[in-house]
């Protein structure tokens, strides 16, 4: 009997620990993203130089109730675009540059047109 209920709570602790590490992976409002910092220029079809701060993480399902280009459940992103509205954010970042970060998403969308620096944008953050 004591080996019967043994292996019952090792069932519950695994399936527990595999759900838990199942949700998070899949990123939305309110949670935290942390990775390193990198600097990204691109040169846009127009011709204008672009500077962008992007996080690299582990990969990362996008929220299910986010918009149809992350329609794929299967795809995950690894690269963040950081918009910086502000100077301050800007001069924060480039002392960061090349360091693990962590911020924490308000808004975000996968990536939809070339001004958008790698797999996912994120719009509105916060510092973790």
């Amino acid at each position: 009997m004591r080996g019967i209920l043994a292996g019952l709570m090792f069932v519950a602790a695994f399936s527990a620990a595999i759900g838990s590490a199942a949700a998070q992976d899949v990123l939305g409002r309110g949670d935290t993203l942390s990775g390193k910092l990198q600097l990204v220029e691109t040169r846009q079809p127009n011709g204008t130089l672009t500077k962008s701060y992007q996080i690299v993480s582990e990969p990362r399902r996008m929220a299910d109730n986010n918009d149809d280009f992350c329609a794929n459940p299967d795809r995950k992103a690894t690269t963040f675009h950081l918009f910086t509205k502000t100077k301050s954010d800007r001069v924060t970042l480039s002392r960061l540059l090349g360091k693990n970060v962590r911020v924490r998403v308000w808004s975000l969308f996968c990536s939809q047109t070339a001004w958008h620096v790698g797999d996912a944008a994120v719009s509105q953050w916060s510092w973790k």
